[in-house]
């Protein structure tokens, strides 16, 4: 399928439901018109899409509400949030990030060097500190620019957190020679996210949702003995305290490979979980579907960024197979982060297969139009 049949497609297939009626609606029982769907963090390569950089949206907050509504056309829904990303509470805690024109943030000096000298800094303040106190007032502008429209945030996994801090490798080694002081780094990270996550509270009146993305998490990093010592008590934590503040359990996203802590993660209270793509959603189904909500798992680089419209069309639609069936309920989503440069076609086409081949969805069922060509 070529640019011009995908958009004659997606013309005949004429109106579709409000997202939110849509998500209501399915998970209350009834068919909707289509299977949930979203893009995971589309918000850079939409950048790109309307001509700008990453950098000079992120300097700019009229372009950034440009890029918001303007979107909106192409992900099939208005999505006004902040967040901290993976890094935002280590800048706070004083790590130097570099921000390149057109590509994702890094870590450029990681803070805590040494353990003492960064416990012996003056308490955390969300509302003083002098990176995240704009970001508050940002959150403010976006609250009234975009009446009645929810608002979305989130936070970083605590030892992914703790990741943008001090550097990864000494942070695998502390498990092992200088646990103590790890552990009282991972309980910073979960006290500033949820300062984080009170004041955007406060601020929207409550009218939120919130999500945790923690990549250092995966089975590709940390082993399970670590995670179980260094990670499950801090993201329990983190997790229970954001339900409690919120109202509603946080999303929660995770890089990588997971299968050896999907266990975990329901024991944690875990109820909305994004699959990597790397993982099957068939298994994840088999072993998280009596409890668990599951999104995935389109290849964000492989399908979304470099294959073609057909290639994005096959893959939703395996992902429909493999995902619709889950008794909790399934979001067709991207596997990660939608990168930038992702073709505006290969989103459309997402949108085009999920409605075409997602029709008459019903919770934990399989729509039987996966079947038709």
């Amino acid at each position: 399928m070529n640019k011009e049949e995908l958009y004659r497609a997606w013309d005949e297939l004429g109106p579709e439901m409000n997202p939110g009626e849509r998500m209501m609606k399915y998970f209350s029982g009834e068919e909707v018109d289509c299977i949930p769907y979203g893009l995971l963090a589309a918000e850079d390569a939409l950048c790109g899409v309307f001509g700008y950089t990453k950098k000079q949206v992120a300097d700019d907050y009229e372009l950034r509400c440009e890029v918001c509504r303007r979107g909106a056309e192409i992900t099939g829904s208005l999505a006004v949030g902040l967040g901290m990303g993976l890094r935002g509470i280590g800048e706070a805690a004083g790590s130097q990030l570099a921000y390149p024109e057109n590509a994702v943030d890094f870590v450029a000096h990681h803070t805590c060097q040494d353990y003492d000298e960064f416990f012996s800094r003056p308490a955390f303040d969300v509302y003083t500190n002098p990176v995240l106190a704009p970001k508050l007032e940002e959150v403010k502008r976006l609250v009234e620019n975009f009446p009645g429209v929810p608002f979305s945030t989130g936070v970083a996994g605590p030892i992914s957190t703790a990741a943008a801090i001090r550097p990864v490798e000494k942070i695998l080694r502390d498990t092992r020679r200088n646990p103590e002081q790890l552990h009282k780094l991972l309980d910073f990270s979960v006290d500033a996210s949820l300062q984080w996550i009170k004041a955007v509270h406060e601020i929207t009146g409550g009218k939120m949702s919130a999500a945790i993305a923690d990549p250092v998490t995966t089975t590709d990093i940390i082993s399970h003995k670590q995670f179980l010592e260094f990670n499950k008590p801090y993201l329990k934590r983190l997790f229970d305290e954001m339900t409690r503040i919120v109202g509603k359990a946080p999303t929660v996203h995770i890089c990588g490979h997971t299968k050896g802590i999907w266990e975990d993660l329901m024991d944690i209270g875990v109820t909305s979980f994004s699959l990597d793509n790397c993982e099957s959603l068939a298994e994840a189904r088999q072993v998280m579907g009596d409890k668990v909500l599951i999104s995935g798992n389109v290849p964000p680089v492989d399908v979304m960024l470099l294959g073609s419209i057909d290639d994005v069309i096959a893959s939703v639609r395996e992902c429909i197979i493999a995902g619709a069936g889950n008794p909790r309920g399934f979001l067709l989503m991207t596997g990660c982060q939608v990168p930038m440069g992702t073709p505006k076609e290969n989103m459309i086409a997402f949108r085009y297969a999920a409605r075409k081949y997602g029709a008459k969805a019903k919770l934990g069922q399989i729509p039987e139009a996966v079947y038709q060509d």
